[in-house]
């Protein structure tokens, strides 16, 4: 049979045959050498063919800001946080683009952190988001319009950026495991911060910007689409620059008709001595758990996104909320730093034991009695007088299920200068 086939039409499938194979090689072999950050990230997203109902758009103050798995344990919504490093609002309206190829959300939420600029992308960062995206006609547009010509083909064939790695390719490259926060970061540190000198809402900067003609298609594009948008500003110690920036969205929410919350004047219940991880910008988990918590309130009251804990399409969501309370606990069982163990029981998952006498120094210190506090938002908290003699310099916690049945962790503290505990 073959031998009737003119040798020209061979020579044509031949060709043919070799560059499909070729190109499935080079595409093994980039996902194989490419770093899995992407991955890691954006997996559950581009697995899941259910629609989310919710998309979080921003920088690192989202990423760290915003948990969805906890927006399903209270209030059912099915969301991702999209969020990157130093993200650009330019790159923001792309990375929509890009979703809504895959799922078609009720509400975008952005923050505009990134507003106040003409750069469309920070390279830094930029493959955290493009690495994942699969090829196509968009991917090309996006890489077009965001990069300059010779910067185009490390994001289209990151092979060219990632070949040299082949050395320090490991088990994690071989078998990556996507993250189970469903995009979210958790920043474990906590920073002693103080809350804002705030100047008026109407003392704003209308230097327009790049980004801010970005963020008007980025807003145009969901009124197109029918997808309500929210923006905000996640709160920090922000100086008055910042703040006239921040204020600037009041105008472009009052322009689109969209409500904006600036939680630096939000009634958000920041603490600035237990929910911040560094000195003026990113939230802790303890501050995240408190701004996730309002946006799942306010989504939850004045938009039309159900509540899917009774919707058996997405039942596999509770298999993951037990594995991301399994990585909840790895992450606490792993802290040797008094603080960054106390600020994380601000949970509604745990219940926690504290063993100290009355006369106890953490009753003293002014930073641990802020994070002994604060555990009470979300979590439990039980104080328990040792039995017997009792040692003012450390103390126990013991952290267990919510319903007090199970016992996850534990941990005793000792004083070992003014202010400072280590684990005993």
């Amino acid at each position: 049979m073959l031998s009737k086939i003119p040798v020209r039409v061979r020579r044509v499938a031949a060709t043919v045959c070799f560059c499909m194979i070729l190109i499935a090689v080079m595409g093994v072999t980039q996902k194989l050498f490419e770093r899995k950050y992407s991955y890691i990230k954006y997996y559950d997203f581009y697995q899941q063919k259910q629609d989310f109902d919710v998309l979080f758009l921003g920088t690192s103050h989202v990423l760290n800001a915003v948990y969805p798995m906890d927006l399903w344990r209270d209030y059912g919504i099915v969301s991702y946080n999209m969020a990157n490093h130093s993200e650009n609002i330019c790159t923001n309206y792309w990375q929509l683009r890009n979703a809504l190829q895959y799922t078609k959300p009720k509400v975008v939420v952005v923050d505009l952190y990134a507003v106040d600029g003409d750069g469309k992308v920070n390279e830094q960062y930029l493959h955290n988001f493009l690495d994942e995206v699969p090829f196509s006609l968009l991917k090309i547009e996006m890489v077009h319009d965001l990069l300059e010509p010779e910067k185009r083909a490390e994001y289209l064939f990151n092979l060219s950026l990632y070949h040299s790695r082949w050395e320090e390719l490991g088990k994690e490259d071989l078998r990556p495991v996507p993250g189970v926060e469903k995009g979210a970061e958790f920043r474990d540190d906590v920073t002693l911060n103080v809350p804002p000198e705030l100047i008026p809402k109407e003392d704003y900067d209308p230097t327009d910007r790049l980004n801010k003609q970005y963020l008007q298609k980025l807003i145009d594009l969901c009124k197109e689409q029918d997808i309500d948008i929210i923006l905000m500003y996640v709160p920090y110690t922000m100086p008055e620059g910042h703040q006239r920036v921040a204020n600037w969205g009041y105008v472009a929410a009052e322009k689109n008709d969209i409500p904006y919350l600036n939680f630096v004047y939000e009634d958000l219940d920041i603490n600035y001595a237990t929910d911040c991880a560094d000195e003026a910008h990113h939230l802790n988990a303890s501050g995240a758990r408190k701004l996730t918590d309002y946006m799942g309130n306010y989504i939850s009251t004045n938009y039309n996104v159900a509540d899917h804990r009774e919707d058996p399409e997405y039942d596999f969501w509770y298999q993951d909320y037990a594995e991301y309370g399994e990585k909840k606990r790895e992450w606490l069982n792993n802290q040797k730093n008094a603080w960054s163990y106390l600020m994380q029981l601000n949970d509604r998952d745990y219940l926690t034991k504290i063993y100290a006498a009355d006369s106890n120094y953490i009753y003293k210190d002014s930073e641990i009695k802020e994070l002994l506090g604060n555990i009470g938002v979300y979590g439990r908290v039980e104080y328990v007088k040792p039995a017997g003699e009792a040692r003012d310099d450390c103390f126990t916690v013991e952290v267990y299920t919510a319903g007090g049945d199970e016992l996850i962790s534990a941990r005793t503290f000792v004083r070992t200068e003014e202010d400072v505990y280590v684990v005993q």
